[in-house]
């Protein structure tokens, strides 16, 4: 912070690097005395201390009359230590220790056994072997007078430069300011953290600002609440250490030794200095504890004053504020003189003229209502020593009750008799008296509605438990066309319907006990006849807690009984045909949680409704339907909601369960989901035919592929017979009999891939959808046709994707797919007379639209007509001979793509039919 604070830091560790004559005159060098000028007595205890060195600068004796002040270093008796072990600290300016052998005189402070080190000037004389004695003078009080007289200076010095300091800081910046001064008093005393303490409005005692050297690990903050115990009993800057008696702010900090110090400011708020030294022992580091109560005390004083003084302003910031919010302020008469003192606000606020603060009497008279100032005149004259004086007064000014003016005049004599002064405040209430006349104009018209009102208002009074009526609003009249006003208890419960009697019993007793009550019973009117009447009361209690009357109100709820009941007819009614319902009816929430199951629904499932609600819907639904379910949730608000799809439902027992599912979002006013409303109905029967269709599709195309297949299944079989034949010839031969056997067992392998192939193409379709390559279904779709129609003479071109992809269905319906459009181009083909050799196309390629998949198969067989090009995918439609084709394989392979989210279209493209299968892909993982 100050540089004043780095030099006294620097002077305390470091020699200065200043000339030599600027030097203590001790540390000057003087030529080395001889033996002849020291006179060394014969008995060595006359000097203070005397030490012997070695030739390696170690302590071999030692000895003087001072020497039992000297600390023995650890180590064995009669070892000879170095003279390092001896030493406590070197004095400012002091010369090295290799200067002591050439005569100097140098100031050396040794470790002294008591709490203070020994400090003594020494010159060296040299004795035989290069063994050098040192022989001191003890200069103790004068090296400690000068540290005292030091210190002193330096606090001096502090002192200023905090006054200096902390005056010119703002309020705001008063805290980092303190903080700045701390961290330069850590600084210079060798302190690991300063604190300054001050007791909070609260009586807290608080931290209210700090300094943690870097690198130290301290609990100390702003704002931090400490016990002040310690600090109120101290009288004077004490030291706190573990070993000793128990602390509270030791154990709050976590601190092993801590410096406090009380400085008690103006006012009597506890104040203190908090300290934390950097080194271990146990005497005070820097100045003397007077010293540090000495600048704790200015340092506290300081900041107290700049706090108070902030307040002050503060305050009087507030108070001028307050009048002006107001509209009011303080004023003074002078009874004697009758002149009033008025506050710039109060004076503003009469109409006076700028910076005019007397007004007497006799002129502020004229300026009031004339009934208010002769009363104000006559309670002024009344007024004794000590008295108190209020009055609302009124100000001449528009005749209009709307804009007229009220001020409130508040004061109090002075008590003692002599004393003729009396002061007070002014208060502007116009907008208030201006509230209540509202209020009085507004009960009015309260009342008036009351009484027209199509309910009752009542008032019961308590007395020893009892409810009696008092009040009835002239609505009554009207409702029930009675006249309850004065009639008791007993004549109104006569009233009520004596099925509801018990209800109306019970309502009494209930308001006394909880304080309120809502209940409805029927009232029969003068007429006879009855009204449902809705009867919502409170109990209004005084300031001890007893109970004083009870004010409530009747409402005429018969129409809405009326309703209700009809309502709950309908329901009735709607729920007979929902629960009848053969479709299955369901209303689930955002988390597809059952709220709602007919027992169509339940029974369907297995199990009772009571144990189904609750329930979500993924415990019956595959992971990619309950998928597809959310994601209509969450599109819920954009959504139509009449759409029809089908879901999958696992029963036990291995059951399946297909439903068409139509559900329609009920949302709130913001357009939130709160509910789904789903119907379901059995499409079971309907999928498991066209599971047994596609079956039959299936092995239809296969019956077809087998007669085709003959002549590849026989043609290694022949293979295999000629090599068998050939082998038996040649025996003796070892390696041709081993190639025609690795033949043969190749034939066999191309058979069974052959046959393993259809076995896998014969058989039903999984259940769940599989992620799988497309292509894979082109490879296994070729495996079984390529032969058939090379055979046929039919060229059959498939190049490999660039990229190989993958999408989510069925690899065995895919294949299906493929090997019906085959079957139907290898039949066109050979149905035509073509010029150009007979072509088939299979080809996979990206798609136009991102995320989709397409496949082509094509021919050369001249295409379709247009005219059948609508009717292609009709089921039974078919443009074959009869008995040569069944017209479902375009339809079944077109349903098959359907439901794996995929579609199959047609085209004629370079003189031929062209069929494009495209396919959802796969999100990347």
């Amino acid at each position: 912070m100050f540089d004043f604070f780095r030099s006294l830091a620097g002077t305390q560790d470091e020699e200065p690097s200043v000339p030599a004559p600027s030097r203590p005159l001790a540390a000057r060098r003087r030529p080395a005395l001889s033996a002849d000028e020291v006179k060394v007595p014969s008995a060595a205890e006359h000097w203070d201390i005397w030490l012997e060195l070695d030739s390696r600068d170690r302590v071999v004796a030692r000895g003087g009359r001072q020497v039992h002040r000297l600390l023995q270093p650890s180590g064995s008796p009669g070892e000879a230590l170095p003279l390092s072990d001896y030493l406590e600290r070197r004095l400012p300016g002091s010369m090295p220790l290799t200067d002591l052998r050439g005569g100097e005189r140098v100031d050396l402070v040794l470790r002294g056994n008591g709490e203070l080190p020994l400090v003594c000037r020494f010159q060296a004389v040299l004795q035989a072997d290069e063994h050098c004695l040192l022989l001191g003078t003890d200069i103790s009080d004068l090296n400690w007078q000068s540290d005292s007289q030091q210190h002193k200076l330096q606090c001096l010095n502090l002192s200023k430069l905090l006054l200096a300091r902390l005056r010119h800081s703002s309020q705001r910046r008063l805290g980092d300011a303190v903080a700045e001064v701390l961290e330069s008093f850590c600084g210079a005393f060798h302190m690991c953290s300063m604190a300054l303490l001050l007791e909070s409005a609260d009586g807290v005692l608080r931290v209210f600002a700090c300094h943690v050297q870097p690198g130290i690990d301290s609990l100390l903050r702003e704002g931090l609440a400490l016990p002040d115990g310690e600090l109120r009993r101290a009288i004077g800057a004490v030291l706190l250490e573990a070993g000793g008696a128990r602390s509270d702010l030791l154990q709050t900090l976590c601190c092993e030794r801590l410096y406090l110090v009380p400085a008690p400011v103006r006012g009597g708020r506890l104040a203190g200095l908090l300290a934390e030294p950097s080194t271990p022992g146990g005497a005070w580091i820097g100045p003397t504890p007077g010293d540090w109560q000495y600048l704790a005390e200015i340092l506290a004083n300081l900041v107290h004053e700049r706090s108070e003084l902030h307040n002050l302003r503060d305050s009087s910031r507030r108070l001028t504020l307050l009048q002006d919010m107001v509209g009011g302020g303080w004023w003074r008469l002078r009874v004697d003189d009758g002149v009033f003192e008025l506050s710039p606000a109060v004076a503003a606020g009469l109409g006076l003229a700028a910076g005019q603060g007397q007004l007497a009497l006799t002129d502020l008279l004229p300026m009031l209502h004339p009934a208010d100032a002769d009363e104000l005149n006559l309670r002024l004259r009344n007024l004794q020593p000590g008295g108190r004086l209020m009055q609302d007064l009124r100000l001449r000014g528009a005749a209009s009750a709307q804009t007229r003016r009220w001020l409130r005049l508040q004061g109090r004599m002075q008590a003692r008799a002599g004393d003729q002064l009396m002061d007070g405040v002014l208060l502007d209430i116009s907008e208030g008296k201006l509230q209540e006349e509202q209020a009085l104009a507004a009960h009015a018209r309260l009342r008036n509605l009351i009484d027209s009102a199509p309910v009752v208002i009542y008032v019961q009074r308590v007395e020893e438990g009892h409810l009696i009526p008092e009040f009835y609003s002239e609505s009554a009249g009207n409702l029930l066309g009675l006249d309850l006003q004065g009639q008791s208890w007993q004549a109104l419960a006569e009233r009520v319907h004596p099925d509801d009697l018990e209800i109306f019993l019970a309502r009494g007793r209930e308001l006394l006990r909880e304080g309120r009550v809502r209940t409805e019973y029927r009232l029969r009117d003068s007429a006879g006849g009855w009204h449902w009447m809705y009867d919502e009361a409170k109990l209004l209690r005084d300031i001890q807690g007893i109970p004083q009357e009870a004010v409530g109100l009747w409402l005429d709820v018969t129409e809405q009984h009326q309703a209700a009941l009809q309502i709950a007819e309908s329901e009735e009614r709607y729920r007979v045909l929902v629960e009848d319902s053969p479709a299955l009816i369901c209303r689930y929430g955002p988390d597809l949680a059952l709220t709602f199951i007919n027992r169509t629904f339940a029974q369907v499932l297995g199990e009772p409704v009571e144990a189904l609600l609750g329930r979500r819907l993924d415990e019956w639904l595959s992971a990619q339907d309950c998928s597809a379910l959310r994601a209509r949730l969450v599109g819920s608000g954009q959504a139509a909601g009449d759409d029809s799809w089908e879901l999958r439902f696992s029963l036990p027992g291995q059951r399946n369960l297909w439903l068409v599912w139509s559900d329609r979002p009920l949302l709130d006013a913001d357009g939130r989901l709160l509910e789904v409303q789903a119907v379901g109905r059995d499409n079971t029967a309907v999928r498991h035919a066209q599971q047994q269709l596609a079956q039959g599709a299936k092995m239809a195309s296969l019956g077809e592929m087998v007669s085709g297949m003959a002549h590849e299944m026989k043609q290694p079989l022949h293979v295999m017979r000629m090599a068998l034949y050939n082998a038996r010839q040649r025996l003796a031969e070892p390696e041709y009999l081993k190639e025609k056997l690795e033949r043969a067992d190749a034939q066999i392998d191309r058979l069974s891939r052959v046959i393993g192939h259809m076995g896998v193409f014969s058989r039903k379709s999984e259940l769940e959808v599989a992620p799988f390559d497309p292509f894979d279904a082109c490879e296994g779709a070729l495996a079984l046709l390529g032969d058939s129609l090379a055979q046929q003479g039919i060229l059959l071109e498939c190049r490999p994707p660039a990229q190989r992809v993958a999408v989510s269905g069925f690899a065995d319906q895919l294949e299906q797919v493929l090997i019906n459009l085959l079957a139907n181009a290898r039949d066109a083909l050979l149905g035509r007379e073509v010029e150009a050799a007979r072509w088939i196309g299979v080809f996979q390629g990206p798609c136009v639209d991102p995320g989709w998949v397409e496949l082509h198969v094509r021919d050369n067989a001249g295409g379709i007509d247009s005219a059948l090009m609508e009717r292609i995918f009709e089921p039974f439609f078919t443009t074959k001979p009869i008995g040569k084709g069944t017209g479902l394989g375009l339809s079944v392979s077109h349903d098959l793509i359907r439901n794996m989210g995929g579609s199959l279209s047609v085209d004629n493209f370079k003189g031929g039919a062209r069929f494009t299968i495209r396919l959802p892909l796969l999100p990347p993982p």
